[in-house]
Order: C-alpha cells, then structure tokens, then sequence
C-alpha cells in the first residue's frame, strides 16, 4: 500500500505541475486579416490558419485594413506572444492561381495586429 500511495502522489504531483506550465495569464490581444485578391483573374477562396488551426476565410477584398473586425475580414483573439499564420489562396474551380504565404504575428496585450496580404505583391 505504501508503493500504491507514493504512486498516486507522483502521479497528482506531475499533474498539478503540468497545469501550471500551461496556464492561461488570461493577457489577450486580436489580430485581423485583410487581402486584395480581387486583383486576381479568377473566384478565389483564401483560408486563414494561426499555429496551424483554420481561423476562418476571408469573405470581402479589402485594399485596405481601417479597423479591427472590419467586416469581411477574419480576426481572432490569441494570448499574448508570437504566433504563426499561412494564408492559402485557392481557385474555386479548376487550377490556378494557388499561393500559400507564411510568417509570424507578433500579439500585443489588448491590441489589435493588422496583417495585410497585397497581392500586387506575392503573386
């Protein structure tokens, strides 16, 4: 019974210290994304991934972002720190014009980060 008792401490032990490893401080911030694939010569579907999880797909061109949440655009509120996106454009038909663009967003405490694709300038 000893050896079943020092067993069941180790085990709550490792479990109560995993969850303080993965507590959420609760410091959140939004990022918003925007494109202009209107630019494009055919129906496109772009989808937004952040740290490999779709976040949505983007619904209107815009040529610019004025504000966060505009609508047409996706956004998405994520704990404070750096996270990584990949935004995948796709024809709606046939074969085309595909593109994935990658990169990193930088999420500051209750703020909102814009992350503009122009595709004058990745396509």
């Amino acid at each position: 019974t000893a050896m079943l008792l020092c067993v069941a401490a180790l085990c709550l032990f490792a479990v109560s210290c995993s969850k303080d490893d993965n507590k959420d401080d609760g410091k959140n911030g939004t990022v918003t994304f925007g494109a202009n694939y209107d630019v494009i010569n055919c129906i496109t579907t772009v989808t937004i991934f952040v740290d490999g999880q779709n976040i949505g797909k983007l619904t209107n061109y815009t040529d610019t972002i004025t504000e966060c949440g505009q609508p047409g655009n996706v956004t998405q509120r994520l704990p404070v720190g750096e996270h990584s996106y990949k935004v995948e454009i796709r024809p709606a038909l046939g074969s085309g014009s595909s593109k994935d663009i990658t990169g990193t967003v930088q999420i500051k405490e209750n703020e909102c980060t814009k992350v503009y694709i122009n595709y004058f300038k990745v396509m």
